[in-house]
């Protein structure tokens, strides 16, 4: 039946607010927990005044029914007019607001095009930033899977952040992101104030993996789907309403900030034209509504406990941290949780803890003389009356929910321990922004999606009758490392280690420069006593040998690109992430230890030159880490940017003196057989790749690159060329004579403009084996040894033969691109395309 009108509800008392981003979650600026639930609305058929939204009575009418049936966002396609920004703040509602530009289209090849897009981004967000119910604006949605590939995703990632950075300039005040799909994944900007993912699953199962997967990979930022939905033309009104029900399920278990459902009704208009093959709608284009609707207003507004809530014995051990323990205490009190307890162990201090303990009425007190951190731990577990322990540090501060997602891990009989992201507060100095940016931060380890190898102990809960099998914590651990050693020794009796997204906690970095590097040096010595007793676990230079992938350090996206994609065979892959288990990258043998002994060794065979060259090396590698770090951090500042070199310089160095001299004392070394990691690296490619110019096709008829495609394959055949294609992993679709010194390669891509019309572009590429270089080194080697060895008429037949190299070289790529031209043009003609000059 048709829905009827209902009266508009009361401005609600907290808008007005912005809404901002905290660690996983969303808020308002005061503070209220803010879960977004939206819809997704239009775009329309344009109005009488051509805006793309209905006749105002007919918006007034939508607007006041979404804001009934509990929705509080809206997200548009198009920027809001007056009329629509009047009526959703007369209503209480927000907006996610994207702005639309031509995504579908090969942007980077034209400056003006980019700088066009640009002033478009710039204006729309200036002319609307002083609406506060704007909760972000969408600097784009969707770029297509194979023209990402096409343009290269480092370079299209470079200018979604510019975007975003102009977004932010002209609203300072408004979130903003880049809403991508599974099909790019690894196309995660890093100055996005949240991850955006458009995601459309129909089992639970997929949907609530497909959600692990995307939290891991936006870090320590809120993840928000975008769209999420269902077909009912296919699928059925019923099924809709059943999705609808355990989508929202998985986005409170899965702790993301929020979804939107697409879409509010059947109406959409795309492309000039009505689109009527799909019915996503919750109404149809009449306005009548279906089962969902009546299911929404249904759903619950918060994640419930578990059925049999576990009581759950919270412990905070302090040693002189007064400084901080008062806000830490605070947080666990407010846990919105029904059965918890809270002990504080005090661990020797000097300061006033216990009249900090007395202003917390929860708070159960205990007192120990200074035994060290391990020993305070187990003294906790002994005292708690709950089946669960969750430690946490006395500089951290818990999310309201915190115990709340912890709880729901242990369902999982088999969970021997559960633990969630620990995240740095939004720094109050520059030194806090610094320090939380330098490397060596409390990280979690894990094998897959879920399955954690090693979880800090600043946000860590253990079944307490796993801890009391495993005899507890070892005593020898003073202040680090007992968390390390916990882990690996609950996974060795076969029982499970989660991690959970949405289980937060703020955790503070160390105020100053001297004790960051201090605690530094002391993660060096507890890596020392772990090698003492886990000799396997670690490298033959004394690193962790992880079998998992390390996350915190490094934000996914600055992973190595080339190589570490699965896009699926010519770029078609439905999900598409980055693959990759370490940050390691080959220049970091020169930020530890290796560069001071073969600088020392330099110096004592009096060698000033490799010395300085070492150095600089050094320097250079610590830029390298310092940069990257600096990007996802927002640190554009030079003397910050200066001084988080200095201790991405450091930092290594002071944490492997600390191993060493550790390792020395101790008599630790490690295994000569260490274990392998479960999840290996990806095999950089084996031959550069060099562009010799791009060719483009135009088709009136929907001619894509498949035709294309298929006619180069019949001409590669007839003329006897072996070739390859893509298998997934390669930034080609297909290459000639593969297995040769130098190959040559097609790339190519289709963009669609309506009407059936095409623009097909192929890229012609020139792939050359990486050995020839080192060839070309040996050579040179050769060359001065010949030289000093005075050998002269070899000399100059060697530099002749380079001659004449050098100069051939030209001649035989004209040769080569001239080949590839022509048997692009032969296929493209074939295929009905016609050449653009």
């Amino acid at each position: 039946m048709t829905s009827a009108t209902p009266s508009a509800p009361l401005l609600p008392a907290g808008h007005g607010l912005r809404v901002v981003a905290a660690g996983k979650f969303l808020q308002l600026a005061d503070g209220t927990p803010h879960f977004l639930r939206g819809v997704t609305y239009g775009p329309f058929k344009p109005n009488s005044r051509g805006e793309p939204f209905p006749e105002d009575a007919q918006l007034a009418a939508d607007l006041r029914h979404i804001a009934s049936l509990g929705f509080n966002t809206l997200r548009l396609y198009e920027p809001p007019t007056a009329v629509v920004l009047s009526e959703v703040e007369a209503l209480g509602l927000r907006l996610i607001v994207g702005i639309p530009w031509s995504e579908h289209t090969d942007f980077l090849a034209s400056r003006t095009l980019c700088r066009e897009i640009e002033a478009r981004i710039s204006a729309i967000c200036s002319q609307l930033q002083g609406h506060s119910c704007i909760t972000a604006f969408l600097v784009g949605n969707e770029i297509e899977k194979t023209l990402v590939r096409w343009m290269q995703p480092r370079r299209v990632r470079a200018y979604i952040e510019k975007l975003i950075g102009t977004a932010r300039r002209s609203a300072p005040q408004t979130l903003v992101s880049y809403a991508t799909y599974p099909s790019t994944g690894y196309l995660l900007p890093r100055n996005a104030d949240f991850i955006a993912v458009n995601v459309y699953l129909e089992s639970p199962a997929a949907f609530s993996a497909c959600l692990s997967q995307w939290q891991n990979l936006a870090g320590n930022q809120p993840l928000i789907i975008t769209e999420f939905g269902l077909d009912v033309a296919t699928h059925g009104p019923e099924r809709q309403a059943e999705v609808m029900r355990w989508q929202h399920d998985c986005l409170l278990r899965g702790g993301c900030a929020g979804g939107v459902w697409f879409a509010y009704t059947d109406e959409w208009h795309r492309g000039g034209k009505e689109i009527t093959g799909w019915q996503f709608g919750l109404v149809d284009s009449g306005r009548n509504e279906r089962p969902a609707c009546t299911l929404i207003r249904k759903l619950p507004p918060a994640w419930p406990p578990p059925a049999l809530p576990p009581r759950i014995s919270v412990v905070v051990c302090t040693h002189n941290g007064a400084s901080t323990l008062g806000p830490c205490l605070s947080s666990l009190a407010a846990q919105r949780y029904p059965d918890f307890e809270i002990l504080l162990i005090d661990d020797g201090s000097r300061q006033h803890i216990a009249e900090i303990a007395g202003d917390h009425p929860q708070v159960r007190y205990q007192f120990q003389e200074h035994s060290g951190l391990s020993a305070a731990r187990n003294l906790g577990a002994r005292l708690a009356t709950g089946s669960i322990i969750a430690y946490t540090d006395d500089d951290c501060i818990a999310h309201p929910d915190w115990l709340l997602h912890l709880s729901h891990a242990f369902e999982d009989g088999s969970v021997a321990a559960a633990g969630g992201p620990n995240i740095p507060p939004p720094p109050r100095n520059r030194i806090e922004r610094v320090v939380a940016a330098a490397p060596g931060a409390p990280a979690h380890v894990l094998l897959d999606d879920t399955e954690a190898e090693h979880l800090p102990g600043c946000n860590l809960a253990i079944r307490k009758d796993a801890l009391t099998l495993i005899g507890g914590f070892q005593v020898e651990f003073k202040t680090a490392g007992d968390d390390v050693d916990i882990c690996w020794r609950l996974r060795e009796t076969g029982r499970r280690l989660v991690f959970v997204p949405g289980a937060m906690v703020w955790h503070h970095r160390r105020f100053s420069i001297r004790a960051y590097l201090t605690q530094q040096f002391g993660y060096g010595q507890a890596e020392a006593l772990l090698m003492k007793k886990h000799a396997e676990r670690f490298g033959i230079l004394g690193g962790a040998r992880w079998r998992g992938g390390i996350y915190g350090d490094q934000h996914l996206a600055d992973y190595p690109v080339e190589g570490s994609i699965f896009h699926g065979p010519m770029g078609l892959g439905a999900f598409q992430v980055i693959y990759s288990s370490t940050s390691f990258r080959w220049w970091q043998w020169f930020t530890g230890l290796l560069w001071p002994a073969l600088l020392l060794l330099a110096l004592i065979f009096q060698q000033p030159w490799l010395a300085l060259a070492l150095l600089g090396f050094a320097c250079w590698s610590a830029w390298q880490v310092s940069m990257r770090n600096a990007a996802s951090a927002g640190i554009r500042r030079l003397p910050d940017r200066l001084l988080l070199w200095w201790l991405c310089f450091l930092q290594p160095v002071v944490r492997e003196w600390a191993r060493l001299r550790g390792m020395l004392s101790l008599g630790a070394r490690p295994s000569r057989h260490p274990l392998l990691p479960d999840i290996m690296p990806p095999v950089r490619p084996h031959k550069i790749t060099f562009s010799l110019g791009t060719l483009r096709f135009w088709s009136e008829d929907s001619t894509t690159r498949e035709a294309w495609l298929q006619e180069l394959r019949k001409l590669l055949r007839s003329s006897h060329i072996i070739y390859r294609e893509d298998d997934g992993w390669r930034w080609f679709d297909i290459e000639a004579w593969p297995w040769s010194e130098i190959s040559r390669a097609y790339l190519s891509v289709t963009e669609f403009h309506g009407d059936g019309r095409c623009l097909t572009r192929v890229r012609l590429l020139l792939r050359i084996r990486r050995s020839l270089g080192w060839n070309l080194l040996l050579w040179l080697i050769v060359t001065s040894i010949l030289m000093v060895a005075g050998l002269h008429a070899l000399l100059v037949m060697g530099l002749l033969a380079a001659i004449a190299i050098t100069l051939l070289l030209p001649l035989a790529v004209w040769f080569i691109r001239r080949e590839m031209c022509r048997l692009v043009r032969a296929a493209a003609s074939k295929a009905g395309l016609a050449e653009m000059r």
